[in-house]
């Protein structure tokens, strides 16, 4: 991840992981060779033809996340098992939206790193509390958006295999696909690190 502050978002919110569509959306735009960089599929077909504006907002989350990962990545999406293809769209949310990422890194990694295994409310308000000093944005979201934040991060963190669940939240190790290594390496190895990697299993990795 770059070093420059980027706006934090919380749009996220709109879709936790929502991991059959994100894959039914990789499929579709590699069938019909679409570049998703700079075209749109047809989001009545990617949601099943729902038109309501909740779909709607759904479905550009979708499109944001796919378009953070790689080529590289989009291709093998589909070709995984399904911890493979969580895995990848856990990767595409970190890379979309910096929030995330920065909370996993600096605080379910950390946590891990000293043993500490519990995952609590407290640690996301001091998160959120410490990186407004940063991020003046925060200032501008209400309590209940911060903590709608809060409880999607949670269903994302359990649908990616990171804790148990939402309730009791204990973080669990990483065991990730080899194919999902090679094409995090090819880009950055530091991304491994929302897989909770240690920076000696990442130096090793690129030794």
């Amino acid at each position: 991840m770059t070093t420059e502050i980027s706006k934090y978002s919380l749009s996220f919110t709109a879709a936790s992981m929502k991991l059959p569509e994100f894959v039914y959306l990789a499929r579709y735009i590699l069938e019909h060779d679409i570049d998703i960089e700079s075209d749109l599929p047809d989001a009545n077909v990617i949601m099943r033809r729902d038109k309501s504006e909740t779909n709607r907002r759904v479905f550009l989350e979708l499109v944001r996340r796919m378009q953070a990962l790689t080529t590289q990545q989009r291709k093998i999406l589909t070709t995984l098992d399904a911890d493979g293809k969580a895995q990848l769209a856990f990767l595409a949310i970190c890379k979309a939206y910096p929030l995330i990422y920065d909370f996993v890194v600096e605080v379910v990694r950390e946590k891990f790193v000293v043993l500490d295994f519990i995952l609590t409310d407290a640690n996301y308000q001091t998160f959120i509390n410490r990186k407004s000093e940063l991020h003046d944005e925060l200032l501008e979201f209400s309590p209940s958006t911060l903590k709608k934040g809060r409880q999607v991060i949670w269903r994302i963190l359990e649908q990616a295999g990171m804790i148990t669940d939402t309730t009791e939240r204990k973080i669990i190790p990483q065991f990730v696909h080899p194919k999902v290594v090679q094409v995090i390496k090819s880009e950055d190895p530091g991304l491994l690190k929302i897989f909770l990697y240690s920076d000696h299993q990442i130096k090793n990795l690129i030794a």
